[in-house]
């Protein structure tokens, strides 16, 4: 297989509340929407394509970009909204609805705020096809999700396509450990993972190519965002080029097994 799937989570900018700071909800859409631009600009040059995951409350805050980015790239469903704490089948479903509106073509993918469970019987009622809501690691107080597969699997007939982790340690090979550990492990990581389980599974927020360090949020999450990531990732892309390694949209990696399930 080796391809990477590059993903990018499109949603309200409220993690500030987490550390108690004042993010006033407007300013929330407008630093993702700021950050989604820089990112679109990116694959346009790279000329790759990618899956974006957005919210509903995003989408509909700002329906022209989502609409012109379906043209190009994939739309999948990232839920109602970001604050959600639990999975509701309610509002997945309008989640789903909402977004089709916008974009009026049917989506077949979702991830569920923060990597949270999902219920996949649920999912398969609501008509999606995919679920990339997993991370196979353990993380205190985020994920315990070591024993995860770290491939592909269906479950109640929805496909599960699991963030990507390295083997054995199963640290998380995502947007944190990208911009944090830098190539060094990026590029050890994504080998490790085409060789086992055969693809990357990559996955940025459109908030975070934006300057984050004068926020009063953990270091480790201002470290190397806005101009930074960006060059990072281009030069990340660059180099998946000179491997061989394609970019691909779930749907279309998915392929023949969402047409049978």
């Amino acid at each position: 297989m080796n391809k990477i799937l590059l993903s990018f989570d499109v949603e309200e900018f409220d993690l500030p509340l987490e550390y108690n700071l004042k993010f006033p909800k407007q300013q929330q859409f407008e630093f993702s929407y700021e950050g989604l631009k820089k990112v679109l600009n990116l694959l346009e040059k790279h000329e790759k394509q990618a899956t974006f995951f957005v919210t509903a409350s995003f989408a509909s805050k700002y329906p022209k970009i989502i609409k012109q980015i379906s043209k190009t790239h994939e739309i999948a469903s990232h839920s109602l909204h970001h604050q959600v704490i639990e999975y509701d089948e309610q509002e997945t479903r309008l989640s789903k609805e909402i977004i089709e509106n916008i974009i009026k073509k049917p989506i077949q993918g979702f991830r569920f705020p923060r990597l949270q469970k999902v219920d996949y019987n649920s999912l398969k009622k609501i008509g999606f096809k995919y679920s990339s809501s997993i991370s196979p690691t353990y993380i205190p107080g985020r994920y315990n999700n070591y024993f995860e597969k770290r491939k592909i699997t269906l479950r109640n007939q929805v496909l599960e396509v699991p963030i990507s982790t390295t083997p054995i340690i199963r640290i998380p090979f995502f947007w944190l450990s990208f911009r944090f550990l830098g190539p060094k492990f990026a590029k050890p990581a994504t080998l490790s993972c085409m060789k086992n389980p055969g693809f990357t599974n990559l996955f940025f927020h459109s908030w975070e190519f934006n300057d984050l360090s004068r926020l009063k949020i953990p270091f480790y999450i201002r470290r190397n965002s806005g101009g930074k990531v960006l060059r990072m990732l281009s030069d990340y892309i660059n180099w998946c080029k000179k491997k061989g390694y394609g970019f691909m949209e779930f749907g279309g990696f998915l392929g023949g097994c969402l047409t049978t399930n």
